[in-house]
């Protein structure tokens, strides 16, 4: 079983890779970012790594959402499919996160 520490690293590695093959660079993979060793830094990670995806989900536009875009899936996918990709991602990794924590805090 995986820690609460991993899934949030997860979430935040998913932002940024999804984010940079997407709309930026693309030249780094998963190998490539720095995972940090304390719950300080890793939440400070996470943290910074939404701020590139609300940024830009607060300026998507219909036709933004439809362009296709380069993604380190494959294949070219439209905006809105890296989104919804990348929201289902933090939305089941959050909720692993919340349920783990939970158990914890039954066993305290």
């Amino acid at each position: 079983m995986t820690s609460i520490g991993w899934r949030l690293v997860h979430i935040a590695a998913d932002n940024w890779i999804y984010m940079e093959h997407a709309f930026g660079p693309g030249k780094r993979n998963f190998p490539d970012l720095e995972v940090h060793g304390t719950a300080g830094e890793v939440l400070a990670d996470w943290r910074a790594s939404t701020e590139p995806v609300s940024r830009w989900l607060r300026s998507a536009t219909a036709e933004a959402l439809r362009q296709l875009r380069p993604s380190h899936l494959g294949d070219p996918l439209s905006a809105g499919e890296v989104m919804r990709i990348l929201i289902d991602e933090q939305t089941h990794h959050g909720a692993e996160i919340a349920l783990l924590r939970d158990l914890y805090l039954r066993r305290a």
